[in-house]
């Protein structure tokens, strides 16, 4: 995904969801912690167990999971999504 064109908030959870059958919430947040797409209720989520979190100097992406996401994997594409963020 890097290299090549950016995201919007809104288009890097929709990439994310078309790679994972297991994504149950996702949002992506910018420095200071204000939604820019996605479910609020992850603003507060702690970190751990079925979460997973990303963050650069610009941008946060969190991920609420089920048990059949493949963790590394979700963790890859949510920093190449990141990335993408950051190049707008």
């Amino acid at each position: 995904m890097t290299g090549g064109p950016s995201l919007t908030p809104q288009g890097a959870l929709g990439w994310l969801r078309s790679l994972s059958v297991d994504i149950r919430e996702a949002a992506v947040f910018d420095a200071a912690g204000s939604l820019l797409a996605g479910d609020a209720t992850l603003a507060d989520a702690p970190t751990g167990r079925g979460v997973l979190v990303t963050r650069s100097d610009r941008h946060a992406i969190v991920v609420r999971h089920g048990r059949r996401a493949l963790q590394g994997l979700l963790r890859a594409d949510m920093q190449a999504a990141l990335a993408t963020l950051d190049a707008r």
